[in-house]
């Protein structure tokens, strides 16, 4: 970026998390807004809502849009409160909820191939996206970085500095031939407060040390005060929790929040190893930045 991202004032809220817990304490820097008669619900996925002091932005819809959209209406949001949507990559527990969303959309142009996880030979779980439905959804395919709205942006592709944290367990469809998929759409999103930059990722799939390195580079700020997230440290990337716990604390980040794909084994990892910078985070959780 020619220029540095220019500094506003955030709410951050997760509205799709793979967990939701109530009735526990609000921290310094999380506040808990379900609760009896105000219940948020959860499902896999991620979704969450930034609000600037005049802007909305929606990342993502969860894996049905059904939690999104009740979440939504819990704040008193309408889909035309939100100025734009971005999808942090395209699988469907990001994506599912198209249907439930509408206006301009910024998504990557491999968002909606056929695509698929394939852990071992002979399994494969879909991941594709619905289709978008052109009276509904203004779409813009970016490979770069794009401002959002003021003070957010997309870290668009994000270098791949780190090799060991790409996991080869995805596949796409192009040209009617199945390949291996380097989930090259997978992008952070990125606010620039008064306190460092937020960096929030979906699920990691570029991995979330090389997403916090592209954040700082395309917004022009060196401090990161928070990171947020699916870390994606499940199944057969458990084996790199500790060197991932290892490259946060190089980074000198105040907060560590995983959620989603990080795992209960990353979550506990991070909470242990760094327990003045881990937060507890589930459904419902507001941050003010």
């Amino acid at each position: 970026m020619d220029e540095k991202l220019e500094e506003v004032n955030a709410k951050l809220t997760i509205l799709v998390d793979n967990t939701i817990m109530e009735l526990i304490p609000n921290s310094d820097m999380i506040k808990r807004t379900s609760g009896p008669h105000h219940n948020f619900i959860a499902e896999h996925g991620f979704s969450a809502l930034i609000e600037t002091d005049d802007e909305k932005a929606l990342i993502d819809t969860g894996v049905t849009g059904i939690a999104m959209k009740h979440n939504l209406d819990l704040m008193g949001v309408k889909m035309k409160d939100i100025d734009v949507i971005v999808f942090s990559h395209g699988h469907n527990d990001h994506t599912g909820g198209l249907d439930k969303v509408r206006g301009r959309i910024i998504a990557h142009p491999d968002s909606f191939y056929e695509r698929c996880l394939s852990p071992k030979p002979g399994v494969k779980y879909d991941l594709t996206s619905p289709a978008p439905n052109p009276k509904k959804h203004k779409i813009e395919y970016h490979t770069e970085p794009v401002k959002l709205i003021k003070g957010v942006m997309t870290t668009g592709e994000v270098p791949r500095v780190h090799k060991w944290e790409e996991l080869p367990v995805f596949k796409i469809v192009k040209d009617g031939r199945e390949q291996k998929d380097d989930v090259k759409d997978d992008m952070g999103i990125v606010i620039n407060t008064k306190k460092g930059l937020v960096v929030i990722q979906g699920c990691s799939h570029a991995g979330i040390i090389n997403t916090v390195l592209a954040a700082k580079e395309v917004s022009g700020v060196d401090k990161v005060h928070c990171v947020i997230g699916g870390f994606h440290l499940i199944g057969p990337a458990e084996k790199k929790i500790d060197r991932t716990v290892e490259e946060f604390k190089k980074l000198d980040i105040d907060k560590i929040i995983p959620i989603h794909c990080t795992g209960f084994e990353g979550i506990k990892q991070v909470s242990l190893q760094m327990p003045e910078q881990f937060e507890y985070c589930t459904v419902g959780c507001e941050m003010e930045f």
